[in-house]
């Protein structure tokens, strides 16, 4: 092997060392040698090997450029030197270890992968002297690597589950090993496209599953291997989904860990029982029916049900509001068919629109046929032949007649009809500019498909004047399914996992959610179509954001779970099927699962939240100095006057729950990480100048005073 001197290298000095003879060269090598096989740690053996292959500074990104340039002479020495010190464990470690280091760069990530740096690293991981080396190497590119990398390691999943397997008195390698497994695995099964079968049969997940399971199981469990575990688990759920159907103890776990005390970790477990039930939930699409809903008003109501409306007054709740409404847009629709009077009719739609979702029923004018007996359409003059394309022609008679609002709220409904939702979005945006107390607008704005404007707009919404009760309830529903879904997004994407603004802006999100869904459930007919969705948002995000604030018995959700099985009695009673829809799947599996999960994983669940807490990591010394390496190989220095543009590690963020005021408008409530401070105070914050203007009144003393 050459010595430091045979090759000019640049990345000491300017002044080339003088080739030494070919005995110093011997001599120098017997004390690399020496001095690596006499070193106590990792570190210090890596450290040894960088200077005598005069490597640059690996813990700055000046030092990885330098790599860049000299890559391939880098490359070939400590390649030679791998080969040459073949039987030298301590050699063999050290060199992978400087690989890794040199992986936290993607370009010279690549190219080591390229070179064959995986296949030096896995042998290594059946050696009891550079196990933990190799692993940590193994985690260390799984941190940094791209998708590519950690899909290659995942290939090596036999590998990692046959050590963990054989090394069952060691808790550090079952550590390690379900780190790597958490961020390779992921990348697989995480993929937007359907990930390779091959690789899935590799990859083996029934026997992931229960080598996790066994493992958190275990009273030697650390806190990093528990949270890594979360990770993979809440990941796998969907593409996996027949897997843990076929082991319950992981999607269990999944519910348990509901119970521990970092909404992190909880969101996470949300996450992969929301995506365990993507696969088999059916889409809420069915309409009500006017028919049906009669026929089940004329059999008579059960006592319970009768009972209950009675107590809400049946005259605001929603069987006695759409059946009104439908009695009175056909009488409407009759009275036009006689009198043409467009504006009367505009009238009559647009107090009607404002009262409940099925306001306007389709039809037509129709008779029987002599002959056939059956019902046939008939032209009775008008310029429409069903009974929604009169709308267009009711706003038209308004508007000329200087009612602009209820023209566009029958606009808006047509739109909504016809499924025209961004036309309805742009026309609503324009009334809004005119009339911002009409609280319609902003409703049929929240059927956007984008979630952050729909939430926006259903906040604003609320706080106008000009609201019915009908209006109220369905902004109040958009801001929960919108603020909810939202969430959960941020909450379990990378982007909000290592990124701490993002999970505080997901807590705010859902808070915004949970206070939403019961105001609902709290004042909505109980009747509502809408109040099982509500509930079921209300259930999930109750236990996930009180955590182990909640009994194994969930005692405190008894009056919430009774209002759900009334609401399921009445969609029952007025004949509508209720849609196994993946908020009602997921609550069916927390409230079925949590008391026996909370009992199974109770322990573990504790002895991670003491960790979490307060564990200070003292080990035996010999671990300390693995640790320091394990610190080497995660440092990363930006140069003064440079910006960080290396893949960044996997931080694990902490939130606290009460820092979410921070994301939440001032005015309006609306959750969002892009709110203008109050230029006077800095303590209020607003969407828009919209919302500082009307807070203003409310806020100006305050603000003078500060």
């Amino acid at each position: 092997m050459p010595g430091p001197g045979t090759t000019k290298s640049k990345s000491k000095s300017k002044t080339s060392r003088p080739k030494p003879s070919t005995s110093s060269i011997s001599t120098q090598r017997e004390a690399f040698v020496d001095d690596i096989d006499q070193s106590e740690g990792w570190d210090t053996a890596v450290n040894i090997l960088c200077d005598y292959f005069e490597l640059p500074d690996l813990t700055t990104r000046s030092g990885l450029k330098r790599v860049h340039a000299n890559f391939d002479s880098i490359y070939r020495r400590l390649d030679k030197a791998y080969n040459d010190y073949s039987d030298n464990e301590r050699i063999l470690g050290g060199i992978i270890g400087i690989f890794a280091k040199m992986c936290t760069d993607a370009i010279l990530r690549d190219k080591l992968f390229r070179a064959g740096f995986l296949s030096k690293l896995i042998p290594l991981l059946y050696n009891n002297t550079c196990r933990h080396m190799a692993l940590r190497a193994l985690s260390t590119v799984t941190h940094h690597g791209g998708s590519e990398t950690r899909v290659e390691i995942a290939k090596k999943t036999p590998a990692l589950l046959e050590i963990i397997h054989e090394n069952p008195s060691d808790p550090k390698v079952a550590e390690l090993a379900i780190v790597v497994l958490s961020h390779a695995i992921g990348a697989v099964l995480d993929a937007e496209t359907t990930p390779d079968p091959k690789i899935i049969k590799t990859v083996d997940f029934p026997q992931v599953l229960r080598t996790i399971i066994a493992q958190l199981k275990r009273p030697t469990t650390s806190y990093y291997l528990i949270s890594h575990a979360v990770g993979l688990l809440g990941a796998a759920t969907q593409r996996c989904s027949k897997e843990y159907k076929s082991f319950p103890p992981a999607l269990s776990f999944l519910v348990a860990i509901l119970r521990c005390r970092d909404i992190n970790h909880r969101c996470e477990g949300l996450g992969g029982l929301i995506r365990y039930n993507h696969q088999s939930a059916e889409d809420d699409l069915r309409q009500a029916d006017p028919r049906k809903m009669m026929s089940a008003v004329q059999r008579g109501f059960p006592k319970r049900l009768n009972d209950v409306l009675m107590q809400y007054g049946p005259e605001r709740c929603d069987v006695y509001l759409t059946l009104s409404c439908t009695k009175d847009h056909t009488a409407a629709m009759m009275q036009n068919a006689q009198d043409r009077d467009f504006f009367k009719l505009g009238k009559v739609l647009a107090r009607l629109i404002l009262m409940t979702e099925f306001s306007i029923a389709e039809g037509m004018f129709q008779s029987q046929n002599p002959v056939t007996g059956q019902p046939e359409v008939i032209d009775v003059g008008l310029p429409y032949t069903m009974w929604s394309d009169a709308l267009p022609h009711c706003a038209k008679a308004l508007r000329s007649k200087g009612e602009l609002d209820l023209a566009d709220i029958i606009d808006l409904k047509y739109h909504i009809m016809k499924a025209r939702i961004p036309a309805a979005v742009e026309h609503a945006k324009h009334a809004i500019k005119r009339s911002p107390e009409v609280a319609y607008f902003y409703y049929a704005i929240t059927m956007t498909a984008d979630l952050e404007l729909g939430l926006r707009f259903a906040k604003k919404g609320l706080k106008a004047k000009q609201i019915t009760p009908f209006v109220r309830f369905g902004l109040l529903r958009r801001a929960v399914d919108h603020a909810g879904t939202l969430g959960i997004q941020i909450l379990t994407s990378p982007q909000g996992y290592h990124g701490e603004q993002k999970w505080d802006e997901g807590v705010a999100f859902l808070t915004s959610a949970l206070e939403d869904a019961k105001t609902f459930i709290e004042n909505a007919p109980p009747d509502s179509r809408q109040m099982k969705n509500m509930l079921n948002w209300y259930i999930i995000l109750t236990l996930t954001m009180k955590g182990s604030e909640m009994s194994h018995e969930l005692k405190e959700l008894d009056d919430t779970r009774d209002k759900l099985q009334l609401a399921e009695e009445f969609s029952a009673f007025y004949g509508y099927p209720i849609p196994n829809t993946v908020m009602r799947l997921t609550r069916q599996l927390l409230l079925s699962t949590y008391s026996s999960a909370a009992k199974e994983w109770g322990d573990v669940i504790s002895r991670f939240d003491d960790e979490n807490a307060g564990y200070d990591g003292s080990e035996l010394s010999k671990e300390k100095r693995e640790d320091d390496l394990a610190a080497w190989l995660d440092n990363l220095h930006v140069d003064e006057g440079e910006s960080e543009s290396h893949p960044r590690g996997c931080s694990h963020p902490k939130v606290n729950v009460n820092s979410v005021s921070l994301y939440r408008c001032s005015w309006c409530g609306n959750p969002s990480a892009v709110l203008r401070k109050c230029s006077g105070c800095s303590k209020t914050r607003y969407c828009d100048a919209a919302c500082q203007k009307l807070h203003w009144a409310t806020h100006k003393n305050a603000c003078k005073a500060s």
